[in-house]
């Protein structure tokens, strides 16, 4: 296991500096002068300026100069500062990706307690009217697009029901309360949409295990059809559902970005497109090493459970 994990902690490694370096040149090699374009045409004609900022972006250094400091200061955390704001781009990332982590865990578990019950049920009953029943909520729930459940959801809760807010962000050491209240409704959007996938999933997937001759000998062995069900099949057939969710969170960090707007929830997808409109190079830079760094931890932990769950995938 020692093995096995020190292998994907490598390839975790790996993969960000790649990640960080595509960041770099992607953002560097562009056709244009990006002081230019940050300045705009009335900025560009004050040759102070244009001087201030590209010292303040390294940009008269050679570009491997540049590649070599701007790594350097990555490694140890430091982003540079917003063009925009001025404010540390590693201390907006830390206020902002919390809140992004927050909705999509809180998405992922409504996704997964509702969705395996269904997906069970689904594969177990396939032709009662219960799984033919779970069946049509899959596809419901995948089949909406996130905007369409949401604004339903405002609609429902919010405006008809009038209890919960329609959007909105408090921090949750200022008030608990009125924290999770404006989180629900966005983490049922998330949940609602990846719900449809999850039971689409694991019934697919304990339906094949659920034929295999390992669970016939366990049930000739005399176990009831749910101990066999819960003991032996669902164990094997969680392997490609623990997959799926591990990728839809990684989606998720930079997919949000029309569920934030919706709900004025402050993070880091939001945070993302504002530097793009502003043209906030180290803020674009800062939130794209962040979140492929997230990403490859996310599936870091994927391949660990994955291998703690199936011996044949540490081998």
């Amino acid at each position: 296991m020692l093995k096995f994990l020190a292998r994907r902690i490598a390839a975790a490694a790996f993969l960000i500096a790649v990640a960080a370096t595509i960041v770099f040149f992607s953002i560097h090699l562009l056709p244009g002068d990006p002081v230019l374009i940050l300045l705009g045409e009335q900025g560009a004609a004050n040759a102070e300026v244009v001087a201030r900022i590209r010292d303040q972006l390294n940009l008269d250094a050679p570009l491997y100069r540049q590649y070599i400091d701007w790594v350097s200061a990555v490694a140890v955390g430091d982003f540079g500062n917003s063009l925009q704001s001025g404010v540390p781009v590693a201390e907006e990332l830390a206020r902002r990706i919390p809140r992004s982590l927050e909705l999509i865990a809180a998405g992922l578990a409504i996704a997964t307690l509702f969705g395996l019950p269904l997906g069970i049920i689904a594969a177990r009953r396939r032709n009662a009217p219960s799984g033919l029943a779970a069946s049509v909520i899959a596809v419901l729930g995948f089949s909406s697009p996130v905007f369409v459940t949401g604004i339903l959801l405002v609609l429902l809760f919010s405006l008809w029901l009038g209890v919960l807010p329609s959007s909105g962000y408090v921090a949750f050491a200022d008030d608990p309360v009125a924290h999770l209240s404006y989180a629900l409704l966005p983490a049922l959007t998330i949940g609602i949409n990846f719900m449809g996938v999850v039971t689409r999933m694991t019934r697919a997937s304990l339906a094949d295990v659920l034929r295999r001759d390992f669970v016939r000998a366990a049930r000739a062995r005399g176990l009831s059809q749910a101990q066999a069900v819960y003991r032996h099949a669902l164990p094997n057939a969680l392997i490609p559902v623990v997959a799926i969710l591990g990728v839809r969170a990684g989606n998720l960090l930079g997919g949000t970005v029309i569920i934030e707007a919706l709900f004025d929830w402050p993070g880091i997808s939001s945070l993302l497109v504002s530097a793009c409109f502003a043209r906030d190079y180290p803020m674009i830079q800062g939130s794209l090493v962040a979140i492929f760094a997230m990403f490859a931890l996310i599936s870091l932990a994927v391949d660990v459970l994955q291998g703690m769950i199936d011996p044949r995938v540490r081998a």
